[in-house]
């Protein structure tokens, strides 16, 4: 069933008399929900390199703490 519009209303103007710059409004999407980082947009390089980079910083924490300890 189909669904049209005769009036010439319907086109969606979205002005509605503002004169200043206004944003226009973004749908909610799939894609715009998810986070600027995403594990599963990265490849398996990128999710291995951050990986390593994690063990990294943890190892860094590690070595400082027994530093301190000693």
């Amino acid at each position: 069933m189909k669904h049209q519009h005769s009036s010439p209303d319907d086109q969606h103007d979205h002005a509605h008399g503002h004169d200043h710059a206004v944003a226009p409004h973004q749908h909610l999407t799939a894609a715009n929900l998810r986070p600027p980082i995403s594990l599963l947009a990265m490849s398996a390089l990128q999710r291995l390199l951050l990986a390593l980079l994690l063990l990294a910083v943890l190892w860094a924490v590690v070595l400082w703490a027994l530093q301190e300890v000693a």
